[in-house]
């Protein structure tokens, strides 16, 4: 029987075995490392960029080859074996490998290796895949993409909007460029916009269709096209107009087909805006600067729909403003009274035609009573308000229980006779002056039991150019 410290020596040589293994193979492990321009490459790199000279750029038209140096790294102590380069991927033979590296690379050191980039014949995209196999334990078939573009003579699209350029692709509209159009009422006549189409290519520039393309496509259309040749360093006009038919936001692109010969420039796409806006006009009648809704069948003193009492034959005016508070032209139809006593209200003179956006007219009415007693009619105006075309309201007057008799000048003076009410009491007949018809300005009172004609004597009034007179009656 072993004893329990012998039996414990035995189990720590098994653990230590693995262990020591692991460390003399870690040891002897080989691996590789690709740098371009001091870029690490990862293996099975497919995306080339200048930024690690597995892109060789765009080479012009009569241009040599184009080389570019990577290194190849030993990160382990032991050497590195090359077993041998490749070339394959879509045009192997554009690329080459003119310096290789010795096959040994010795442990943690590099080796330089030269790629040259063959410009082909004819113009275009040319790509492959670099493949080196070694020994290294992690990546012994390093692969990595490489590519390159010859450029031949050829046009180039570029297009402005108020001479900003507009980047092929733009799909963020502004007012800047002209590609946001804003805002257009439906019944408003189309926005155009202009654009510039230059060739600043070598080639002339040929211009085979352009495309209004989206949901929105019939909101907007090209109202003038630009020439189909565009010489080298030249330029076209193209108009794009925008004529909603409905409300809301509508967005288009615009496809430019040519000859360019980038493959994403051959179609050149930028996007439009536009926003459709129903505009309406709106009316609204206040009264002493109170608002009268439509309908309203309640005149009052306050808003001015209920008229002073006024003498037989005699004239109240008062004012109303017709305001557009809406968003487009208001067109006032016509302006009329209906009702029992039509014929006592009126306008002294036609009431504008069109009232624009945030502008108002003052409408004079005038009450001239025929009769005694309360007089009523509707005061209808007819517009192009889409909610309230025809906007009614009721006004109403009294006719005086008395009667002017007539008004004479005797001088500079005013002489105003009126009969008295045919009602026995006692009365206070308050006489007031005007020039307006508006403002009236008491100038004396007569005492009266009724049934009888009493006479006025305004002196020095008569020199001013407008003079009115109105006279009130007060029962005790």
């Amino acid at each position: 029987m072993s004893s329990p410290h012998l039996r414990s020596q035995f189990l720590r040589g098994l653990l230590m075995t693995p262990l020591l293994l692991l460390i003399i193979s870690s040891v002897q492990a080989q691996l590789i490392q690709v740098e371009g321009n001091g870029r690490v490459i990862s293996n099975g790199d497919t995306t080339p960029t200048a930024r690690d000279h597995t892109d060789f750029g765009q080479i012009l038209a009569g241009s040599g080859p184009v080389d570019r140096e990577f290194t190849i790294r030993n990160l382990s102590r032991v050497p590195l074996q090359i077993l041998f380069f490749q070339r394959i991927g879509t045009n192997p033979a554009n690329f080459t490998i003119i310096d290789p590296p010795e096959p040994t690379i010795p442990g943690n050191s590099d080796a330089s290796m030269t790629i040259r980039f063959l410009p082909p014949p004819a113009g275009g995209l040319r790509t492959a895949t670099i493949r080196i196999v070694s020994t290294s334990s992690i990546d012994n078939d390093f692969q990595f993409d490489v590519a390159g573009e010859l450029v031949l003579p050829s046009p180039n699209i570029v297009i402005l909007g108020n001479e900003i350029e507009i980047p092929d692709g733009f799909s963020a509209p502004t007012v800047e460029n002209n590609t946001d159009f804003g805002t257009l009422g439906i019944d408003d006549p189309p926005i155009t916009r202009s654009f510039t189409i230059r060739n600043t290519g070598e080639e002339i520039l040929r211009i085979s269709s352009i495309d209004v393309t989206g949901v929105n496509n019939d909101q907007f259309s090209i109202t003038r096209s630009p020439n189909t040749f565009i010489p080298p360093e030249a330029e076209s006009r193209m108009d794009v107009s925008f004529n909603p038919t409905r409300e809301g936001s509508h967005r288009v692109s615009i496809l430019v087909n040519s000859n360019d010969p980038t493959p994403t420039e051959r179609t050149y796409s930028f996007t439009l805006r536009g926003e459709g806006q129903s505009l309406r006009p709106r009316l609204i009648l206040s009264g002493n600067d109170m608002e009268i809704s439509p309908g309203d069948e309640t005149p009052s003193p306050e808003d001015h729909t209920l008229f002073p009492d006024t003498d037989l034959q005699s004239t109240s005016t008062r004012s109303f403003t017709l305001s557009n508070p809406g968003d487009a032209p208001l067109t006032i139809g016509n302006v009329e009274f209906v009702g029992a006593h039509a014929d006592e209200f009126s306008v002294p003179r036609t009431p504008r035609s069109r009232i624009e956006p945030a502008g108002e007219y003052l409408l004079q009415v005038n009450f001239r009573p025929l009769s005694r007693g309360a007089r009523s009619a509707t005061l209808r105006i007819t517009s192009n308000d889409p909610s309230r075309n025809v906007y009614e309201v009721a006004l109403e007057g009294t006719g005086g229980q008395f009667k002017l008799l007539g008004i004479e000048r005797d001088g500079s003076d005013a002489l105003i006779n009126f009969s008295t009410s045919s009602s026995p009491g006692s009365y206070i007949y308050r006489i007031l002056h005007s020039t307006d018809m508006q403002n009236w300005e008491p100038v004396g009172s007569i005492f009266s039991s009724g049934r009888e004609t009493l006479q006025f004597r305004h002196r020095n009034s008569t020199g001013e150019a407008k003079a009115f007179w109105h006279v009130e009656e007060v029962r005790f």
